[in-house]
């Protein structure tokens, strides 16, 4: 009997082989695609058929404000605070926890995965908005989506570390989640005091701080960059590591996920 244990590598492979192909499953596919082109197309459409100007329309304010700010941190709390109850709602937890792989490891694991897969998805959004920037001729579109692109990917990691724990703390993660948003997100992260360092939005702004445009637009300040930087990467590992320990020890069954959910 062979009772050798799988490697990390091994299982990461493993848990993103499953990952990538349950994402492209069927006509999903065209899902992928057009989460990363429905925002940048929409927005080329109001231009083309309101007719609004360069200097008229804010760029910036649509690629920021709704997409960064608003759609990213929901995109990834709809698939991060899924990551495992999903799991149990189609009664496959029972395989993966009866693998020879810890549970912690597990979640960290399918984090990991997820959030690689995502990050293809928001790359292809900032490319999709790229191309869109270029088409409206704005200018300095190449050095903001470079810029984006950075941001984006500390963001998919930091909500989505947050989404994952929340999706464990609760069946109701989508409403748990917006309601910390409006709290904390769009709340403590408004106040001009040091409290606001627990709002991740303010750390990214601090990063976008870094395109001058952006900056005398809404006032930013690129101070503290690195100061944020390790704010968001902590934050990162710390929703990961309460995440990891109360998957450990949660038990959790699906029948009782059924019955919730109807």
């Amino acid at each position: 009997m062979n009772s050798t244990l799988p490697s990390f590598f091994g299982a990461a492979r493993g848990i993103w082989t499953l990952t990538w192909r349950t994402k492209l499953a069927g006509k999903r596919i065209f899902l992928m695609v057009g989460s990363m082109t429905a925002l940048p197309l929409l927005f080329a459409y109001v231009v083309s058929k309101i007719g609004f100007s360069v200097e008229e329309f804010h760029f910036h304010k649509f690629l920021v404000e709704l997409y960064l700010l608003l759609v990213v941190p929901l995109f990834c709390l709809s698939n991060f605070g899924a990551m495992i109850r999903d799991e149990l709602q189609e009664d496959t937890m029972a395989f993966l926890i009866t693998r020879p792989v810890s549970r912690a490891k597990l979640f960290l694991l399918k984090y990991f995965a997820l959030a690689a897969w995502l990050q293809i998805i928001v790359l292809g959004n900032a490319l999709s908005f790229w191309v869109v920037g270029v088409w409206l001729g704005i200018p300095g579109a190449a050095s903001l989506i470079v810029l984006l692109a950075a941001v984006q990917f500390l963001a998919v990691l930091a909500f989505g570390a947050l989404a994952s724990l929340i999706g464990l703390v609760t069946q109701k993660y989508l409403v748990a989640g917006i309601a910390y948003g409006f709290i904390v997100e769009f709340g403590i992260g408004q106040i001009p005091t040091n409290i606001n360092v627990l709002s991740i939005s303010r750390h990214l702004k601090t990063f976008l701080a870094w395109n001058s445009d952006l900056a005398l637009r809404y006032r930013w300040d690129a101070e503290g960059t690195w100061f944020s930087l390790m704010m968001v990467l902590a934050g990162t590992a710390l929703f990961l590591l309460i995440g990891a320990l109360l998957f450990t020890f949660k038990e959790c069954q699906h029948a009782e996920e059924m019955q919730k959910g109807n």
